[in-house]
């Protein structure tokens, strides 16, 4: 298991970097549930904590059981889920980026 210590200005630059790649909308919908099918079935239930104040946030990952490309058919109905939710640009931006955050962490851990 490997603990991830949420970087909000590392994801913040991220977010920035994908605001600024030409992506629409349903794009990032996409790269949303793509993101969240990578981590999700490595994430540990319930390890999300945050010091007083909230200012760090954990997450704990199996890093053995990221992955590395979901197949299309699980991302599909995933994306048609978000997109229910009608989140804004700013929110997939900050979304993508955090999952990304999380994979990268995790897989950089285990190398």
């Amino acid at each position: 298991m490997v603990l991830v210590r949420l970087d909000d200005e590392q994801i913040r630059d991220g977010a920035h970097a994908i605001s600024l790649e030409p992506h629409s909308w349903d794009e990032l919908v996409w790269l949303f549930a793509e993101a969240e099918l990578r981590i999700m079935s490595s994430l540990v239930m319930g390890n999300l904590s945050q010091q007083e104040g909230g200012e760090t946030r954990e997450v704990e990952v199996d890093p053995v059981l990221l992955v590395d490309q979901p197949p299309e058919e699980e991302i599909r109905p995933l994306a048609e889920e978000i997109a229910k939710l009608c989140p804004s640009m700013q929110e997939l931006h900050w979304f993508v980026a955090e999952r990304r955050f999380i994979f990268d962490q995790a897989r950089a851990a285990i190398q």
